[in-house]
Parts: structure tokens; C-alpha cells; sequence
């Protein structure tokens, strides 16, 4: 009687458990991900609206084999706002200083490799 008691315990623990992370957790604002196995050089890109004042999260991982690869956060005016470190992995935090519409460029140059970038909101 007491294993059964125990087990519905654990099972209700974990539900709860699930649902504040399903409540709580970060907003997905968009990824981008490629693999290149030649050189090239081309540009890709997320928009995404954001207020003032809110915490950007940036979870980035990347396998360079040559080239370059610049990720890049821009304005509406095309102003660069910030520029994640070069790394093969990394988990970065941005406060956006304006309401408007922000675009995440990932930008190769002769570059071979893969790389993977996923954008949250993280209030």
C-alpha cells in the first residue's frame, strides 16, 4: 500500500514539475541552423519584434572547419546593436534598449562547417 501511495506522489511531483517548466519556460523567437561541406559566402537572417527593456537569450553552437562566421544582431535601421563572441559554444544574454523589430544575421564568409543559433526571450 505504501509503494502505491509513493509512486502516485512521484508521478504527481513530476507533473507538477512539467507543467511550471512548460509555463515558465523561454519564449522561442526563432533559430537558424545550416551545414556547408564548400566554401560559401551568403547571409542568413531572423526578425523578430522586441520591447524595451527585454532579455534576448542567445544559444549558439558551431563546428568551423575554415572561413569566417560573424553573428550579428541589428536594428530596424541596419545599425548593429551586438555581436556574439566568436566560440563553439555559448549561451549569451542581450536587454534590448528599444522597442522595434531586430534582425539576427548569420554571416559566412569562404566559410565551411555547420552552426546552429536559437533565439529565446528570456523574461
Amino acid at each position: 500500500m505504501k509503494k502505491k501511495q509513493l509512486i502516485i506522489v512521484v508521478i504527481i511531483a513530476a507533473i507538477c514539475v512539467m507543467g511550471i517548466y512548460w509555463i515558465t519556460r523561454p519564449k522561442a523567437l526563432g533559430s537558424i541552423n545550416h551545414s556547408y561541406s564548400e566554401e560559401i559566402t551568403t547571409t542568413s537572417n531572423i526578425s523578430f519584434s522586441g520591447e524595451t527593456g527585454e532579455k534576448i537569450k542567445f544559444s549558439f553552437r558551431s563546428n568551423i572547419a575554415s572561413g569566417d562566421l560573424d553573428i550579428v544582431l541589428y536594428n530596424s535601421f541596419g545599425n548593429e546593436v551586438y555581436t556574439l563572441d566568436k566560440a563553439t559554444e555559448l549561451e549569451a544574454f542581450f536587454t534590448l534598449d528599444s522597442t522595434d523589430t531586430y534582425t539576427l544575421a548569420a554571416e559566412c564568409d569562404d566559410f565551411i562547417g555547420k552552426y546552429e543559433i536559437e533565439l529565446y526571450k528570456a523574461d
